[in-house]
């Protein structure tokens, strides 16, 4: 999972809102219960929406993926660490960015490479680079690109 895991967090991400916001949302936010014997009607329904986001997270992974976190009980606690798993801690990410910025600022087309690979791989680098947070404006896109 660790070469696919940004392919997989995006489509595990459209997968949950797709199921139901409110599925998504225990992914995403964390809930405290008052008394863990009584929920109240709320907690109850924040209960199921964390059910099935670890089922279907649950679903999508392999054994040994799910070694690493068959310890959780909550869906936002699964989720942040399969991130910082496969994206890194905040030094690793910003090493990652470095790199990438780097790549980004050097860009060129390889001399046996098509337009479309070339494109491809721009737009990898560009694709990663948002991910970590950087902003590409379109215009420099579109420079490195021509």
């Amino acid at each position: 999972m660790a070469q696919s895991y940004d392919y997989w967090k995006w489509k595990m991400c459209a997968h949950l809102k797709s199921m139901n916001r409110k599925v998504w949302e225990a992914v995403e936010k964390d809930f405290a219960m008052l008394d863990n014997d009584n929920p109240t009607p709320r907690e109850e329904e924040k209960l199921q929406c964390n059910d099935l986001a670890l089922n279907a997270i649950y679903d999508a992974m392999d054994e040994r993926v799910f070694e690493q976190i068959k310890d959780l009980e909550r869906a936002h606690d699964v989720w942040a660490r399969l991130k910082e798993s496969y994206e890194g801690t905040k030094s690793m990410k910003s090493a990652k960015l470095y790199i990438l910025k780097d790549k980004f600022s050097s860009f060129k087309m390889k001399e046996d490479e098509s337009i479309p690979e070339m494109f491809h791989r721009l737009q990898v680098i560009v694709n990663d680079l948002k991910n970590l947070g950087e902003k590409i404006e379109d215009q420099d896109f579109s420079h490195k690109f021509l």
